[in-house]
């Protein structure tokens, strides 16, 4: 049994980027995306004066919700991908 140790390593680093990727850049992007939709939808302060509201903001807000679901749509896609193949005839990423 021969034991290749620098594959263990490099499969356990890929892992550990996917899950830093997955597991805290996505709710990292929505969570910016909440914070620029507050900034573009402008505020009001205590004495009543309101602040301009940044259209831009909340189009870069909307663009980063959509990459956050088209990435969970994704990743739901692939889980279940043997799945729809199997019961729905449905070929997903090829499988």
């Amino acid at each position: 049994m021969d034991i290749h140790w620098a594959d263990i390593l490099l499969a356990a680093v890929r892992v550990l980027i996917v899950g830093a990727l997955f597991g805290a850049g996505l709710p990292a992007l929505f969570a910016l995306g909440l914070r620029l939709q507050a900034t573009g939808a402008g505020e009001t302060d205590a004495e009543g004066a309101a602040t301009a509201r940044r259209p831009a903001a909340t189009a870069t807000a909307y663009v980063l919700f959509g990459v956050v679901i088209v990435a969970v749509l994704l990743g739901v896609l692939f889980i279940t991908r043997h799945s729809l193949n199997h019961y729905f005839g449905i070929s997903v990423f090829g499988g």
